[in-house]
This record gives structure tokens, sequence and C-alpha cells, in this order.
């Protein structure tokens, strides 16, 4: 009966009353301070100015991109690195042909990126310590800054102390015979990408809770906005000042600078220590300007507290979908044990297996066309000239208009448009592109025309369709995950995609370093050695895995579209349903056992009927 009469009145109780102030200013506190420094909205179904909660979470979302930016330049630099290697070698050998150590120089630098791919795995592992970071924090400094804070910090301080480490590994001392260690390096990427994928844990649920109800659809547009600013802040502020050839020519006269062809403007070791720098103080911003809703303890009566449903009453109702359930209430081993009930759900062993092969088809062009490109000439200036003149903006602007077009429609035609393009189009642009650079540098007015356009089309279809179906992906798991576990849901879903493109990079390399083959030179008493042609398995491969994606569209299309059908029921475990159901069972039998025990054992006597 108590149990009973503490969970109406807990659903019962009357909101919490709001100034005037706050109904005229929702988007501010009492004291009249801004949105940016006051708590996060208790009531998400509420209308109120979500601007500063957008421009915060596309910063931090900026702050994870710094370090994928950044790693994505390595691979230039140790394809750089073991060319100048080779050719340090070959210039100490005589009879050696230049092919021949092109080529070896190419698959060894295949094989090392390989490896060093692997260093973005902790995105794909964070599940096994993402209840964790829900779980555990410091009430008083908020939830999810508990976990922000400190890890961002550290990565800060990892970049600017481990700068010159980086640096010393890669070989980019004063003599060009040092000594690459691609493990090295890999290590510190892991680390930092370890510290990254923590923070996105964090940014990731308090996302759930800073915007309103009705806006967080919009969450992953911010997930996808800040990131590709990451990305081109590291990726392509990084090479355009470490190319000396963009250095001499440009930066150098623009800023008054001494002239130094050899070397570029700012080392990987400086930048480094740069955006180390500028991630430790926005952590200190964010830690003093931004508070969170305080997060209030669960409090139960003795007879609630051996009951799991108690804690969250109607959970997986749609109309309480804002309360969330999580680690810090019900415990570590009850949150692993409900991810292992969404496993078993049916609709996302489905998804599961989508988002484990669909990325496997555009491997190739994901992860080896450009360091293909710069193998046949194409300089990294002009790489990296082109992130900010077409992958950032089409990066921004193609998930607000995506979401203009298919609006109100299923998200799989978004998903499953940019994927047939992604495995027809695409390809067939990249190998255009590589085979017009195979012939050498554009000569003639029209050359060059035709290769910029060829270049920029095939860099510009490859941003669309990829932010077609990433934007698609992260709507869907926002609209889809159980409200009941919502973060380490979202963490689950997350992780699955996140290891969908992990492994295919990895295998990727490679296979195209072990495919490789240089060149077989015989040395002859008179003239230059004859050699036999190399193979370079790239076109090959690019036909296979496009034969591939067809074969993926027309095995799973069925599937994606049958789960973008499925109701939000299909995604949820209901467990809390299930121990509701056995709880008030269970109650009944033990009443109606006691009622017929006592009424067998007891009769009144006529004392008692004279009593009454």
């Amino acid at each position: 009966m108590n149990s009973k009469m503490t969970l109406e009145a807990r659903d019962t109780l009357p909101p919490v009353p709001r100034s005037p102030l706050q109904r005229f200013f929702p988007g501010r506190n009492d004291s009249g301070a801004s949105s940016f420094t006051s708590f996060d909205s208790s009531d998400p179904n509420e209308h109120h100015n979500d601007f500063f909660n957008y421009a915060l979470l596309i910063v931090l979302y900026t702050l994870q991109g710094i370090p994928m930016g950044l790693s994505a330049s390595i691979p230039f630099l140790i394809q750089q690195k073991i060319k100048t290697l080779a050719a340090s070698a070959a210039a100490a050998t005589t009879g050696v042909s230049s092919a021949v150590t092109v080529t070896d120089s190419a698959a060894a630098s295949y094989n090392a990126n390989a490896i060093f791919a692997l260093c973005s795995w902790p995105f794909s592992l964070k599940l096994l310590w993402a209840p964790i970071v829900d779980a555990v924090f410091i009430r008083k400094f908020g939830r999810r800054k508990s976990w922000l804070v400190p890890v961002q910090s550290l990565a800060g301080i990892l970049m600017v102390m481990g700068s010159s480490f980086v640096e010393h590994q890669l070989g980019l001392g004063p003599s060009l015979n040092s000594a690459i260690n691609v493990k090295g390096v890999t290590a510190f990427f892991f680390a930092l990408y370890f510290l990254m994928a923590t923070q996105d844990i964090a940014v990731d649920g308090w996302a759930l809770t800073m915007l309103a109800k009705k806006n967080r659809g919009r969450g992953p547009v911010c997930n996808s906005i800040g990131q590709n600013l990451g990305y081109f802040l590291s990726f392509v502020g990084f090479l355009a000042l470490n190319d000396p050839e963009s250095s001499e020519r440009v930066w150098r006269p623009l800023l008054g600078l001494p002239s130094n062809p050899s070397v570029g403007l700012v080392s990987l070791g400086g930048f480094l220590r740069i955006m180390g720098y500028l991630m430790i103080v926005t952590t200190t911003a964010v830690a003093l300007f931004k508070q969170e809703a305080p997060t209030v303890p669960v409090k139960l009566d003795r007879q609630e507290s051996n009951t799991m449903w108690s804690l969250l009453p109607k959970q997986n109702d749609d109309d309480n979908d804002d309360k969330e359930l999580d680690a810090s209430e019900i415990g570590l081993r009850e949150t692993y044990h409900r991810l292992w009930a969404v496993c078993q759900l049916p609709a996302v062993r489905w998804l599961f297996l989508i988002l484990l092969t669909y990325r496997l088809p555009t491997a190739l062009g994901d992860n080896v066309k450009f360091l293909k490109a710069v193998e046949y000439g194409l300089s990294r200036s002009t790489t990296a000239l082109l992130s900010p003149t077409v992958i950032l903006p089409l990066g921004i602007l193609v998930p607000v208009v995506a979401s203009k077009i298919w609006h109100g429609q299923p998200l799989c035609g978004q998903f499953m448009t940019g994927y047939k393009l992604r495995v027809t189009l695409a390809p067939l642009l990249d190998v255009l592109l590589l085979t017009t650079l195979q012939k050498g540098k554009p000569t003639t007015r029209n050359e060059s025309i035709i290769f910029w356009s060829i270049l920029v089309l095939s860099t510009a279809v490859q941003a669309i369709v990829s932010s077609l179906q990433f934007n698609a992906q992260m709507t869907f798991f926002a609209h889809r995950v159980d409200p009941a576990i919502g973060g380490s849901y979202m963490t689950l879903l997350n992780t699955a995609a996140n290891l969908g493109g992990t492994w295919p990079a990895s295998f990727v390399m490679w296979l195209v370093g072990h495919l490789t083959k240089a060149p077989v030179c015989s040395p002859e008493s008179e003239g230059p050695p004859v050699c036999t042609a190399g193979r370079d398995p790239y076109f090959t491969l690019q036909l296979l895995f496009s034969v591939l994606g067809c074969i993926w569209i027309f095995v799973m299309g069925g599937q994606v579209r049958r789960i973008a059908d499925l109701p939000d029921d299909a995604w949820r475990t209901h467990l809390l349903d299930k121990e509701s159901v056995d709880e008030e069972s269970s109650t009944f039998r033990l009443t109606e056992f006691v009622n017929s025990t006592t009424a067998g054992l007891w009769k009144p006597g006529k004392n008692d009927t004279k009593g009454e």
C-alpha cells in the first residue's frame, strides 16, 4: 500500500513554478544570465531558445574533430618519409631503377598506414567503458562535465607535451635519413583517440539533456558540422602551413617573413602544441561558464528498493521519454545486462549487420584514393586546398539541405540515395581522376580545366554522399534509441557504426600494400637494366568493390527499408515493463495466498461477535 501511494505521489507532483522572468525569457535564469551560463532546461518539452546550446555542441564536436584531422594528415607524412628513405637507399645502390624504388616505397607506405589506421579503434571500442562514464561522476560539478573537462584537458596536455615525441617517431628531425617508427606514432594517436572517444560519450549524453526534446534531432547536425570544422582546422591547417611550397609562395610573403624554401611555416610539433593550447583554453571556458542541470538522486522506500521497475515507472511509455534510466541509477552490471538485451533485438541485429558491412565497398575511395593521387603526382597542398573550398562547405550545407529535402520522409531514402551514388558514380570519378593523373601534369589550359573539373567533381561527390549517409544514420539513431537507456543505447549504435568504418580501412590498406608488386629488374652487361612491369592493384580492386557494393544494395537494401519502417516498439527491450508485470503478478499471488490461508486458520467465535 505504501509503495503504491509513493509511486502515485511521485507521478502526480506539481511542476516546479517558474519565475516571470523565466516565462518571458526561457533561455535565461532568474539572475538574468544568458542561457550559455544557465542550467540545462529541466523541462525539455517547453519551447525555449537552444541557440547557445547548439553553439556549445558545435564547439565540443569541433574539439573532437581536431585529432581526427591531424591523424588524417599523418598517412601523407608516412608516405613522404618512406619515399625519401627509399630514394636515399636507391641512391646508395647502383643499378636500381627509379620505378622499382617508387613501387617498393608505395607498398611499404600502404603497409605502414594499415598499422596506423588502428589508432582510431577506441571509437569502435568505447562501449566497453561507456557505462562507467554514465555511472561515475561528481554530482556538484556536473554529470557530463565530470568527464568532459578532465578528458579534454588531458588531450590538450598530451598534444602539447607529446609534440616532440611524435616528430621523433616520424623521423622528422634534422637528418633526412632518420628512421620512422609507425608503432610509436600509432600508440600516441591511439591514446588521443581514447580520450576523444570518452569525450564523445559525454557530449552525446549531454546533448540529450541540453537540447529541448523537439530539437534533439538537430544534435546530429551539430555533430556533423562540428566534426567537419575540427577536421578542417587541423587537417587543412596543418597541410597548408607545413607544405614548403605553399609556405614559400603564399604564407611567408603574406606575413612578411624571410624566405626559407626548404621547410614549411609550421612543423608538426608546433601545430600539435597550438591545437593543444586551444583545447585547454576552450575546456577551461566550458568548465567555468557552462553549468549542467543538477542530477537529482532517485530516493526509494525500502519496499521499493528491491524492484528495478519501481525506479522509473512507465519508462517505456512515449509520454515519459524525457527521463532516462542509466548506469548512475541501476548500476554497471544492470546497464551491461540491458545493453546485451538490446543486442538480442532482431531489429538491432539487422542494423549491426548493415553498419558493419556497408562501408567495405566504399573503403578504397574513403582511405586510399588521395594517397594514390599523391603517389601519382598530386601535391599535398592541392589536397589540403580541397577541404576548405569543397569538403567543408558541403559538410555543413548538405545536412541542412538534406533535412529540408527529406523532411517527413523515411530516412532510408536519404541513406540509400547516398549509398547508390557512393558505389557507382563516386568510384567512376575516382578512376577518371587517377587515370588523368597517371598521364602527367596538365600542360595546356584545356587540360588544366579538365583536370581541375574532374578533381573538384570527384571530391564534391564523395563529400556529398558521405554526408548524406552520415546525417541520415545519426538522425535515425537519435529517433530510435530507447529513452530508458538513451545514452548507453546511442553509444552502442555509434560503436557499431565506427567499427564498420574502422576495420575496412586497415583491411584495404593492407590489401593494397600486399598486392602491389614492384617491377623485377635484371642487370645487363651493357646499358640499363631490363625491368618487367609491376602491378598496381587499385583499379582492379575498385572494380571488384563497386560490384560488391551493387550486390550489397540488392541483398541488404530491402532490409534497410524494413528496419526503417519498424515501430519504436521494435527497438525497445521492455525489460522494465516485464519486471513491472512480474512484480504486480507476484504481489497479487502472495496476497491471494495469505488471504486464503488466513481464512482457513482463523474463524470468529461467539466472544468476538459479542465484542463487536
